[in-house]
């Protein structure tokens, strides 16, 4: 895959791209990466054109200082598609990226398909634990990735907390993609109950994987590349 960048509205966004027909962005989770879906890309239809995004504040996109609240993700992404002059396309989110697909398939574009993996948005946020849950987490981020972002995740968890930033039931009747809940049955940082709940409030079909956590895409990538292929059909 090829890195790229594209310049947003706030500031300069870094994506992975592989040619192909159909495009498909992939969003990860909070303190991830584009990388974090690397496993997923040999498994992906080769007509498919997968785009790993490094959200704001993360990774070798830009570290702005704003808010990082989910809209502001929300329109860094669209610049992004419109750069590509993408029309029609597949979002795909883990947890934080979840989130966002969540905000940008009610808010600001009809997906063809949205893949939810483990997503946040309507479960309660690891900032809700309080400021020594915060420094532990990011503390373990910042071990793992030198990015030198600690204030934009420290402001990215400070707004997770915010009910202002949940999705609410109105945004979720808006959501008319064809969606997929995919979801570790073993997570033990968004319980699969969420899951269920999303399930419920959204026209989905729901998808348990046993024994994985937070991110079965990287535990069983052929499995999920698997569902992406059998729904996409460039």
């Amino acid at each position: 895959m090829e890195r790229k960048y594209v310049n947003t509205v706030y500031g300069k966004l870094s994506y992975l791209i592989r040619e192909g027909n159909y495009p498909v962005i992939f969003l990860h989770g909070f303190g991830g990466t584009g990388n974090t879906w690397l496993r997923v890309e040999p498994y992906l239809s080769k007509d498919i054109m997968p785009v790993f995004v490094d959200l704001l504040g993360h990774g070798h996109s830009d570290k702005p200082d704003i808010e990082y609240r989910i809209d502001q993700q929300c329109k860094s992404v669209m610049d992004l598609a419109s750069e590509l002059k993408i029309k029609n396309l597949s979002l795909v989110g883990n947890s934080y990226g979840g989130w966002i697909s969540l905000k940008l398939a009610s808010n600001y574009i009809n997906p063809d398909n949205l893949f939810l993996i483990d997503s946040a948005g309507i479960s309660p946020a690891l900032s809700n634990e309080g400021k020594e849950k915060m420094d532990e987490v990011i503390s373990s981020i910042l071990k793992v990735r030198n990015y030198k972002n600690k204030d934009a995740l420290y402001k990215i968890m400070e707004n997770n907390s915010m009910d202002s930033e949940k999705i609410t039931d109105e945004e979720l009747k808006r959501i008319k993609s064809k969606t997929y809940i995919i979801w570790g049955k073993d997570d033990k940082t968004i319980d699969i109950k969420y899951g269920t709940i999303l399930n419920k409030k959204i026209k989905s079909e729901f998808i348990q994987i046993d024994n994985a956590g937070h991110t079965p895409f990287i535990s069983y990538p052929e499995k999920i590349a698997e569902i992406i292929n059998r729904a996409v059909k460039p």
